[in-house]
């Protein structure tokens, strides 16, 4: 075997070294969560003010994909966040910011309860990533659904999101179609819909891709869907 000259070899490892860092750097995953936070009623005017301003603030920071912040329409002391950053690095640089930083401080007093917080990844095809700035957000109609699959029913609820998520995400007036899985406990999924407003969402109901989906869910839920449907509110900007 020929060797190669040392400059050479010297050139091809780093070219090779520098081939497999970029390789794990494409390969890795966006991070994403959701949380569920319970506010102390008499904070609940302060702690959203605190929070609104760190997801201006989230937003506008390097790899910042999407800061979204829901509130329960039948319980409004119970708010939902879901951020999307392009990688865990992101994610862990918006954690120093002073934002963040107040809004933690607030949170010691004006929330009970722990903070649910999930891990999450979309299973749906096609890009996840949700709208930034949308137009009249609090007039959107938005709803998350909490769904817990059986033992070894994962595939087959891929295939159901798969056939259907075209369909949803092409109907008038759909913002946003997505299933998110817990990755902490794979059988927790999130199914996230977002429409341009109530009439609109009313609308898709009637549709045949509506009994597509809920006979995809019939027999591979452990549980009931609908207790862990929420209507929520966007009010990332007020």
């Amino acid at each position: 075997m020929k060797l190669l000259p040392r400059p050479l070899y010297a050139l091809a490892a780093l070219a090779l070294a520098t081939g497999i860092a970029t390789a794990a750097q494409a390969a890795e995953p966006a991070f994403e969560s959701l949380a569920t936070l319970h506010v102390v009623p008499a904070h609940l005017a302060t702690f959203e003010a605190s929070l609104r301003d760190n997801a201006a603030s989230a937003r506008t920071q390097p790899g910042n994909l999407s800061f979204t912040v829901f509130q329960s329409q039948t319980d409004v002391n119970t708010l939902y966040v879901l951020e999307q950053w392009k990688d865990k690095a992101a994610y862990q640089a918006h954690l120093k910011q002073p934002k963040l930083l107040a809004m933690h401080e607030l949170a010691k007093t004006a929330l009970q309860g722990s903070i649910g917080h999930m891990t999450i990844q979309d299973i749906a095809p096609g890009s996840d990533v949700q709208p930034g700035n949308v137009k009249n957000a609090a007039a959107t109609s938005n709803v998350l659904v909490f769904l817990t699959l059986k033992p070894d029913a994962l595939e087959k609820v891929r295939g159901t999101i798969a056939q259907v998520t075209p369909t949803f995400r092409g109907a008038p007036g759909n913002l946003a179609f997505d299933v998110f899985q817990d990755q902490d406990h794979p059988e927790q999924l999130v199914q996230l819909e977002r429409w341009g407003t109530e009439a609109l969402h009313q609308q898709n109901l009637k549709r045949p891709v509506i009994q597509t989906i809920r006979a995809g869910y019939s027999d591979t839920l452990a549980k009931p869907m609908l207790p862990g449907r929420v209507m929520v509110k966007d009010i990332t900007q007020g």
